[in-house]
This record gives C-alpha cells, structure tokens and sequence, in this order.
C-alpha cells in the first residue's frame, strides 16, 4: 500500500511539473512534511520547482529500515524543513532514517531550520536553547509581534559565512542578511560536520559534511526567495537539485 502511494506521488509530482517521463527525467526531490505548515511547503515547492525539481511530499511512514531505503530509492534527494508540531520523537526517528538511507545511497540532503538541527543530530550533536547558551546575546533570532512570528519575512540579521563551504559558492557572499524564525539552534555540532556560518553571537546558522552532499541551514531560504522574492537565494536550491542531477546521471 505504501508503496502504491510513493508511485502515484511520483507520477503527480512530475505531472504537475509539466515534464513527460521522457523529456529528461527530472530531478525528483522527497520533502519530510509532518508537522510542517501549509506556507512553508507551498514555498518549498515553488522553490524547488523553480529550482528545476519535481516534488514529493513524503509521510512520517519511514519508522523501519526498508521503507526509508524504498523511499530513497525513489526520489533523487531529500529535504528536511522546518517542522513544529507534537509527536517530535517519531518524527526524528523517522528523519533519522530517512537521512541513513540517503547517505547509504549517496543522495544529497539539505536541512532547513529543525531539520538542519536534526542532521547536526544525526551525526551525535547536541541542540539547545538559546536563553541559555547566548543568554547575553542582543541578536534577534526570533521575531514576533502582536503574537505573529514574523521572523521568516523579515531580513533580521546578517550571517557570517566560510568562503570554502558550498553555501558560499551558492550565494557568492561571505556575509548576507537572512531571515530568522527559532528559539533552539545547533550547540555542540556532531562529528564529522563542518559549521559553515555564523550569526554576529556566534550561533551557528550552516554546516555541511565535506565527505558527503550533506548542509543544513538555520535560516529560511524558502521564505526569502519564494515569499519574499530575494532571488539570491534561489541559487541554493538551484545548486541542491544540480548535485542532484549530477549523481543521478
């Protein structure tokens, strides 16, 4: 049954992208969804279509081994995005085992706010609150008013980034101001990942894996380009999906 559903999302995915099965093969990319808002994935798609992907929306169904590997083995690459939500633990297990299969597989994988902490995870690295780890810090990472979060349309604050890492040859900046939506960021950063940015206060906003196509980013850069039109980072999503390409033919 679960596999009849993974079929019938493909075939949509690369309907709905207006490309014929023949005409390519386009990039297909597995988006983690559960707990994650209707506005985050609208402009997650937008971003990857316009990325040049056909997107797959994958439930939380990956709890045993095999069927996060016949998940995997289906799409080209595999995106975490920011999640919130209850049910936190299933759906890191999950994630967990989404993120072991696509390593096992050699596919690329990016991680957007909570799911770029949950990579840092993965590799055995620690998250914690930001009160307590930057308690004197005057960085805004997290901006509400009048009870609206409106820190993931907002240019909030600049980062600070490693001119080696694959995010800086996507943005082709070594400093950018980004958008800002969390109260938990990366702490103790797991073994065999690299932080590729910086907040002003030190809190880390990227980290890639050098041995595999593996980043994960604190701030939102769904919102900035497809909600608030900041092309720049488009070239993000553009060079994910061109990794994608690459080890797929």
């Amino acid at each position: 049954m679960k596999k009849l559903f993974l079929i019938l999302c493909l075939a949509l995915a690369v309907a709905s992208c207006g490309v014929s099965r023949t005409a390519g093969n386009p990039v297909i990319v597995g988006v983690s969804k559960t707990g994650c808002s209707k506005s985050t994935l609208g402009y997650i798609e937008k971003s990857l279509r316009d990325a040049g992907a056909a997107v797959v929306f994958l439930p939380y169904y990956a709890l045993y081994e095999e069927d996060a590997e016949a998940y995997m083995a289906a799409v080209d690459a595999l995106l975490i995005p920011g999640q919130g939500g209850k049910d936190t633990v299933k759906r890191r297990e999950c994630d967990f085992r989404l993120i072991e299969a696509a390593i096992r597989q050699g596919k690329p994988i990016l991680g957007i706010c909570e799911g770029h902490q949950e990579i840092n995870k993965y590799y055995g690295g620690t998250t914690e609150r930001l009160s307590k780890n930057f308690p004197e810090t005057h960085q805004i990472h997290k901006v509400v008013k009048d009870g609206e979060n409106i820190g993931v349309k907002t240019l909030a604050h600049p980062i600070n980034i490693d001119r080696s890492s694959r995010l800086y040859k996507s943005l082709k900046k070594d400093w950018i101001m980004v958008n800002t939506s969390h109260f938990y960021s990366a702490y103790r950063i797991g073994e065999g990942l690299t932080v590729t940015a910086t907040a002003d206060d030190g809190v880390v906003e990227a980290i890639e894996d050098p041995s595999h196509h593996i980043m994960g980013l604190q701030f939102h850069p769904e919102y900035l380009y497809g909600r608030m039109g900041v092309k720049k980072f488009l070239s993000i999503f553009k060079d994910f999906v061109k990794e994608a390409r690459e080890i797929k033919y």
